[in-house]
């Protein structure tokens, strides 16, 4: 009924194709080049992990992790009169550490057997994330420079906190049956692009979306399905943060999403 796992391991991130490839990538509101002389980080990975099996279909499990890596990569504003973007080996180290929570719970059990039932799951994590910055190595390996704003930075695209929670009812009945989940997701702030010249960091700004999914089998050969996507639809912010006021470069909206299927299976 419980595990204890340990696991060690050596990987490496990838520079992708966009982040290397020597041209002009243009968006809507800002400009990115490739580093062909970006490359690969190692990455030494530790994780230790409980799990208790209480029930049927029941879980708790509790996680500590844990990553060294050395030349992380990250997305800087190029010290030039353009404010280009680039991607860099921006140091020599940096680590994340953090812990992880998971629970799985049937709620409530509306007959004698499992075949109609109420559950909920959550999942939480918490990590922190630390790089040392280096403008030598970077005007050492490229061929542009950086002027951090400061010596150390927490890792771009990694947020600090992360839920993920759900109810979902079950049903089933003959041939017939019907899943309906709420899920709600949340992810705190998030580092865009580390801050030079004396600027602050560009930072996304937390926000968290809520969805809703229906499922139901009519017969053996027919699935009725329905969704609702991001119905809170809140404003996705893009903040540069500076000593007096952070001020609002991005602010936007993914729009709702409605969707219903029918599908037979032969």
């Amino acid at each position: 009924s419980q595990n204890l796992r340990l696991a060690l391991s050596k990987t490496y991130t990838l520079p992708q194709f966009k982040e290397r490839a020597p041209f002009i990538y243009e968006e809507v509101d800002e400009t990115e080049r490739g580093n062909p002389d970006l490359y690969a980080s190692d990455d030494y990975n530790f994780d230790l992990k409980w799990e208790f099996f209480f029930f049927f279909f029941e879980l708790l499990s509790a996680t500590v992790f844990g990553k060294y890596i050395e030349n992380p990569i990250n997305k800087i504003t190029i010290a030039s009169s353009s404010n280009d973007l680039s991607y860099v080996n921006s140091g020599d180290y940096g680590y994340a550490a953090g812990i992880e929570l998971e629970a799985r719970k049937n709620l409530i059990y509306f007959n004698d057997s499992d075949d109609n039932k109420l559950s909920a799951g959550l999942n939480l994590a918490y990590m922190k994330t630390s790089q040392e910055l280096n403008n030598e190595k970077i005007k050492r390996e490229t061929d542009f420079s950086a002027q951090f704003t400061d010596e150390k930075s927490s890792f771009t695209g990694a947020s600090e906190f992360l839920l993920n929670a759900d109810v979902t009812y079950f049903k089933k009945w003959n041939e017939k049956d019907i899943i309906a989940t709420i899920a709600y997701n949340y992810n705190s702030d998030k580092l865009y692009s580390i801050g030079t010249e004396q600027k602050g960091n560009l930072v996304d700004k937390g926000f968290g979306s809520l969805d809703f999914i229906f499922k139901t089998k009519l017969n053996k050969n027919f699935t009725l399905g329905f969704n609702a996507k991001n119905i809170l639809n809140p404003a996705i912010e893009r903040v540069q943060e500076n000593k007096e006021q952070d001020i609002l470069v991005r602010s936007f909206k993914l729009g709702r999403l409605f969707s219903a299927s029918l599908k037979y299976n032969f």
